[in-house]
């Protein structure tokens, strides 16, 4: 039997007594996009309605330009300025040496390239400097110049020189279409959030931002896993927002607002890629235009959201993001509308809307492709080849202009290679210049 004084000191309380509950406060929690009140990729609260899918045009008021230099360990306060007088190359040493072994690299030889080009008088010399190449379209000598740079001659410790080598290398192969290569090469960094890659005493990223934000989505590629990409864009994103909160003046914070925007944007597209269209329109309701600043310098940004819109399927939300790109909204609408006619096959009355669109701008090397394309489907083959071949004598070349214009040399000539091997005679005597010079065999279907 129980004593009395156990029962007095050992009793039972029911779970539904008002004496156990604690009244905890809800702690406030936020995410790496929910940004603050000038933040594009700021989500609202409300859900988003069928009227919230078309992005609110800007006011009038212009932003200054963006700088492309910005200091950004630049102090708000007083207290901070010891902080900021450890610039990034106070780092002490650390041992990148990993990232210069010659087997992390694949060879890039000249079997791919067709003939005029290997014999033009145009290759450049085996001692030109990198910035050259790049400055001359030399996209894949630029890329094996990088490497040869990177084993040779860079100092393990000398971490800028490594990343802007290893930026030049994975932006050379990725313009040169090379990109299951540039996805291995990127393994290399591995985990880009580990220490080893910040600023033991001011925490910020030794690797470039545009190094960072092409290693996530090569990476992502690389191991095959898309959600690891979208998992490395809200991690860039965080590190945006902080930045942001830092700005010292309206140039920098201007600058990462449109980065943060941009990201927004890569996240939308990571999850077309992924097949998941939806969920990639509901993401781009939540993204809020940047609505104050220099429309020319969000013009890219802009732009890769129209074409997001439009995989999406969403018209309107497309139209609206080309008239904040363009000055001109009825260009805008115009490019839309013909794009629509395109892809859904109506091609007569889409060739009459790119040859509209050709006559308010003849120097559009895109708008005049596209009317090329649509008169090759209506039956015109003589006047597509017409059209290519004017821009490939004075205009700039590229992958879908070289590849189209061998088609049609296999649909309206006996000897298509031989056509083939001419035009790249042509363009291997034209003048290098920074949008590319050196094509590749497949560019011409050889």
């Amino acid at each position: 039997m129980d004593s009395p004084s156990r029962s007095k000191t050992h009793t039972r309380l029911s779970s539904a007594d008002e004496r156990r509950r604690v009244a905890t406060p809800r702690r406030s929690t936020k995410g790496p996009l929910d940004a603050p009140v000038e933040d594009p990729l700021g989500v609202t609260s409300e859900p988003p309605s069928a009227a919230d899918s078309v992005l609110s045009p800007p006011p009038q008021n212009a932003r200054r330009p963006i700088s492309p230099s910005i200091s950004l360990t630049s102090p708000r306060s007083t207290s901070s300025n010891l902080l900021a007088s450890q610039t990034l190359g106070d780092v002490p040493p650390r041992d990148f040496s990993y990232i210069l072994q010659p087997l992390n690299y694949h060879n890039l030889p000249p079997t791919t390239i067709p003939p005029p080009f290997i014999q033009s008088a145009h290759q450049p010399d085996p001692s030109t400097p990198i910035s050259a190449l790049l400055r001359n379209g030399h996209f894949r000598h630029a890329a094996i110049a990088a490497v040869h740079a990177l084993s040779d001659s860079t100092d393990p410790t000398d971490y800028q020189q490594i990343f802007a080598l290893l930026y030049t290398r994975l932006s050379c192969l990725t313009v040169l279409g090379q990109h299951a290569l540039a996805a291995q090469e990127a393994k290399v960094l591995g985990d880009l959030s580990r220490s080893l890659y910040r600023h033991p005493l001011t925490n910020e990223h030794l690797v470039p931002w545009e190094l960072r934000v092409l290693a996530v989505r090569l990476q992502a590629h690389g191991f095959g896993e898309g959600r690891r990409g979208i998992m490395g864009y809200y991690e860039l994103a965080r590190d945006a927002r902080t930045a942001i909160l830092k700005a010292v003046d309206a140039v920098e914070k201007d600058l990462w607002t449109a980065r943060l925007e941009e990201l927004g944007v890569r996240v939308a597209s990571a999850l077309i890629e992924m097949g998941d269209l939806e969920g990639a329109a509901r993401h781009l309701r939540t993204l809020r235009a940047d609505t104050e600043g220099d429309m020319k310098s969000l013009r890219k940004v802009h732009e890769l959201e129209a074409m997001v819109w439009l995989k999406v399927g969403d018209v309107d939300a497309a139209k609206r993001c080309l008239s904040l790109s363009s000055s001109d909204e009825a260009e805008a609408n115009g490019i839309v509308k013909a794009l629509i006619l395109t892809v859904g096959g109506n091609y007569r009355a889409a060739a009459d809307a790119w040859a509209d669109l050709h006559n308010a701008d003849p120097d559009d090397a895109m708008i005049l492709q596209n009317l090329a394309i649509c008169k090759l489907y209506t039956g015109y083959v003589g006047e597509a080849r017409d059209l290519l071949s004017s821009i490939a004598n004075t205009g700039p070349s590229f992958h879908s202009l070289t590849f189209n214009l061998a088609t049609v040399y296999e649909l309206c000539s006996e000897k298509p290679h031989v056509s083939k091997m001419e035009l790249a005679a042509r363009l291997a005597d034209k003048e290098p210049t920074e949008t590319g010079w050196e094509r590749e065999s497949v560019d011409f279907k050889l």
